[in-house]
């Protein structure tokens, strides 16, 4: 079952992946994913939902092609409302997404799984000035885009970890899926932040917040 939701002069599209009783799911994918991305859902007790953030999948793209990573929690914020409350997962950006909502809206959240993913990286905790800044390039979709193609520039945006750190202790809980792979600032700020824990995988990380 599909939802669209208003977002100022767009629309965003919520998907009910699974039937459930009890404290709602809320999927985030990474950047140029979608809600498809999750196939059937994960198990958990509650039901199931994965948003398309802007820009992707089913929702609709915005004009001028703005993108940032605290829109994208603001269409996720939309679907928390619709909700009222849910425990978020989010794969890269989506990860990223995840953790600022989770940080400002902690009283409907009771937590929040971070997986890495597309787009986890962002443009680093501080500015660098050894290149151009490609943000002046146009852009112009192919014709077969399903995505909008000015999302890469939410692949360079600067994630301070002083900004970072504020989300990740107010977090109510944070389960990080870790492999040991190198992690960018804002994730080791989350590692370190009070309530926060480690799963190998997805279904490990769920079990712990069931």
């Amino acid at each position: 079952m599909e939802t669209r939701l208003r977002h100022a002069r767009i629309e965003v599209t919520l998907h009910r992946l699974r039937e459930g009783e009890g404290t709602p799911l809320l999927l985030l994918h990474a950047l140029r994913g979608s809600s498809a991305d999750w196939g059937a859902g994960p198990d958990w007790p509650g039901p199931v939902h994965a948003l398309d953030f802007s820009g992707h999948g089913a929702s609709d793209w915005v004009h001028g092609g703005v993108y940032y990573p605290e829109l994208l929690a603001a269409d996720a914020d939309i679907a928390l409302a619709e909700l009222h409350e849910a425990v978020l997962a989010g794969a890269g950006l989506g990860a990223y997404v995840a953790l600022l909502l989770a940080g400002g809206r902690s009283e409907r959240i009771p937590g929040v799984v971070l997986l890495p993913g597309e787009g986890l990286a962002g443009g680093g905790a501080a500015p660098r000035f050894d290149g151009r800044d490609r943000s002046l390039d146009p852009v112009a979709p192919a014709p077969e885009a399903t995505t909008d193609p000015h999302l890469e520039f939410c692949d360079q945006d600067l994630r301070p970890v002083d900004y970072a750190v504020d989300f990740a202790e107010n977090a109510r809980r944070v389960v990080l899926v870790e492999d040991g792979t190198p992690r960018p600032p804002w994730w080791e700020v989350a590692r370190g932040a009070p309530g926060s824990e480690a799963a190998p995988d997805l279904e490990s990380a769920l079990r712990k917040l069931a």
